[in-house]
């Protein structure tokens, strides 16, 4: 078992070494060495270093920002409270990792006096020993990332650049207001009704018939279902485009499933597998629907593999019935990557989305999902 696991993407082996090195030094034992044992495979020897390490050291780059392993990696460390990240140059955070507060290392070369280095090892040594050196203060590890020098980054200069024009912005609408330009009459706004949000628990029974796998995309095409409603009014309903829209989820990473970016994937579930999204559709309008599609553009253990979809129009919190329960395969369809999952026709104001395992990996990734319905008038 290693005290340490240091994430980081393949061009910037160099500084992970270096680092690694730094921490033998100080008696931590560090796994590093992306170096596959003949009989393991690479997904059990990773998983293995990541459950048995004490602290999970990310180093960000605008290599390792990309990449779909260190994420995965720094994912497991966040969601287990032991990921510790540092800079090794101005990349911008991932989204999902900005509120852990990273060491800047993008000047360091193995020196032990680096004022950002020394204070990594000392909040390192008291994740490793349970306990702080005294009189040292730890990272913070949930507040949102203060970097010393932020003002230098291109974040920076946009951030501030864009607080000019917004100010600049603001003051013209003031002197419109007081009508210092023209002489007229000013409209009153218009308001508009505020939404509420609640939160209860699940209240669908879990059907008992087994998951469907999706079919081969040939034979699908070659005996489509009727379709009861035009062609031409058929759209996906979940597109924020469209005014699909998520109203309750077990966190804020589904609404990364519908806003139309298939080229990057995000975490719908860290660690604990069971959570879910209800959705609502354009104006909250019913629709009527039959299809739904998952996008999945490789074989990779974190893809969505077993899931439900649940019916309402109660309310968002109400009761859901079960449309069924659907498989993916984990592997990618070259002429549409999009996996597609048929049922019979249902009409609903909600649809609900429940995961209940991915293909291997103790968390779930999704990029895109599709539904395709016709709103109801």
């Amino acid at each position: 078992m290693s005290d340490i696991f240091i994430s980081y993407a393949r061009a910037d082996k160099e500084k992970a070494e270096l680092l690694a090195n730094a921490f033998s030094q100080k008696g931590c034992s560090v796994w590093w060495d992306r170096e596959i044992p003949p009989g393991k495979s690479f997904d059990e020897v990773i998983e293995n270093a990541l459950n048995s390490a004490r602290c999970v050291i990310v180093l960000w780059s605008k290599d390792s920002v990309s990449s779909r392993w260190v994420k995965t990696e720094a994912a497991e460390g966040a969601a287990r409270g032991i990921l510790v990240p540092a800079l090794i140059d101005n990349a911008p955070i991932p989204l999902e990792f900005k509120r852990i507060e990273a060491a800047d290392l993008s000047d360091w070369q193995g020196d032990f006096s680096h004022r950002e280095f020394d204070q990594l090892l000392r909040t390192v040594a008291g994740m490793v020993d349970g306990t702080a050196p005294a009189g040292i203060q730890q990272m913070p590890t949930n507040i949102e990332v203060r970097s010393r020098r932020w003002w230098k980054t291109k974040f920076g200069v946009l951030a501030v650049t864009g607080g000019v024009i917004i100010a600049g912005i603001g003051l013209i609408a003031v002197l419109r207001q007081t009508a210092f330009f023209e002489r007229k009459e000013i409209q009153p706004p218009q308001t508009q009704n505020p939404v509420q949000s609640t939160s209860s628990s699940d209240t669908a029974a879990a059907p008992t018939k087994p998951a469907r796998v999706v079919q081969d995309q040939a034979a699908s095409v070659a005996k489509p279902r009727p379709s009861t409603q035009p062609q031409s009014s058929v759209m996906n309903l979940l597109s924020a485009e469209n005014g699909g829209h998520v109203i309750v989820a077990t966190n804020d990473q589904w609404l990364y499933a519908i806003d139309g970016d298939e080229k990057n994937w995000q975490y719908i579930d860290i660690g604990v597998v069971g959570s879910w999204a209800v959705y609502g559709f354009k104006d909250d309008k019913p629709a009527s629907f039959d299809t739904f599609k998952v996008l999945i553009l490789g074989s990779d253990s974190w893809n969505l593999k077993e899931f439900e979809l649940l019916a309402g129009n109660d309310s968002a919190t109400g009761r859901f019935e079960s449309i069924d329960k659907f498989q993916t395969q984990n592997i990618r369809f070259f002429k549409d990557p999009y996996q597609e999952f048929k049922f019979s026709p249902v009409k609903a104001k909600y649809l609900k989305i429940k995961v209940i395992s991915s293909h291997g990996f103790s968390s779930v990734g999704v990029y895109e999902f599709q539904l395709l319905g016709v709103l109801e008038k």
